[in-house]
């Protein structure tokens, strides 16, 4: 089993179209439409020995260390035309319509609460609920509570671009928590929405998700969605999707250096 680190943010419409494929990948659900399902950018990767890593990252802070100044689609007008042009296409073919032809006013949004939410629960249930009886964390992340996750982001990241909600509100994260986790099958007692804010508001969270950032930036991250995998090698964008989760199997094919990255950057432990 090989590892895949997914570096993402909740402001990228890419990383969204990314998190529904690994969300049908990790769970077995096919595309509604059997038309698209050939289309490269429809197809589901093979996570059968791949172990995918959710690493929720704050984008401005990777902008400033690459020397960027703001989202490329916001600096360039045309650009994010047709990125919201192209991603309503593809989700379109995904069988998953409703993704705004062009930028809701409120875009983009605060997504530091969610990306530090995504992060907590991206350690795994005993370290929610350890945090919650202040008790010692302990990341841990099995199968069935992966896919309590994937579920969560993708649903924060449609509640933002279908459902046209502000993100950046601890109302709107806190019901989609209890909705999708508090009530999920994880094996331990999960926290309700309520509590699942102020713990993503407590210093050991607020340092994990900063020190995650921080790991991407070490990795020489610009953008998202990013992967990152085990030789420190590194692939841009959900159209590299498919290639960067079979990494392991072609890269003895590749006749340059392997290794983009500085480190491999292992999830921070808290």
């Amino acid at each position: 089993m090989v590892s895949v680190n997914f570096w993402f943010e909740f402001a990228s419409p890419y990383s969204m179209i990314s998190a529904l494929r690994l969300l049908r990948a990790l769970t077995g659900r096919i595309n509604p439409n059997p038309e698209a399902q050939g289309l490269p950018s429809c197809q589901l990767p093979d996570l059968s020995d791949v172990s995918i890593v959710y690493r929720p990252i704050l984008l401005p802070a990777l902008f400033a260390a690459s020397g960027q100044t703001m989202l490329p689609g916001v600096q360039v007008p045309a650009k994010g035309k047709y990125m919201f042009h192209d991603v309503h296409r593809t989700l379109s073919l995904l069988g998953c319509p409703g993704f705004p032809a062009r930028p809701h006013t409120n875009w983009p949004p605060n997504t530091v609460l969610a990306g530090r939410m995504a992060w907590m629960l991206a350690q795994g249930p005993s370290y929610v609920c350890a945090l919650n009886s202040s008790g010692e964390p302990s990341p841990k992340l099995e199968q069935g509570a992966l896919q309590v996750l994937a579920e969560f982001v993708w649903r924060v990241f449609e509640a933002e671009f279908i459902g046209g909600e502000d993100i950046g509100s601890p109302r709107v994260l806190e019901r989609l928590w209890n909705v999708y986790v508090a009530k999920a099958d994880v094996g331990s007692e999960m926290p309700n929405g309520e509590r699942a804010v102020e713990l993503a508001n407590t210093s050991v969270v607020k340092n994990g998700y900063k020190d995650n950032t921080q790991a991407a930036i070490a990795c020489k991250l610009f953008g998202a969605p990013s992967f990152t995998t085990d030789d420190g090698d590194m692939y841009w964008g959900n159209d590299h999707l498919l290639e960067a989760m079979a990494h392991h199997k072609v890269c003895s094919l590749l006749d340059q250096p392997l290794g983009y990255c500085t480190k491999s950057a292992p999830s921070p432990k808290i």
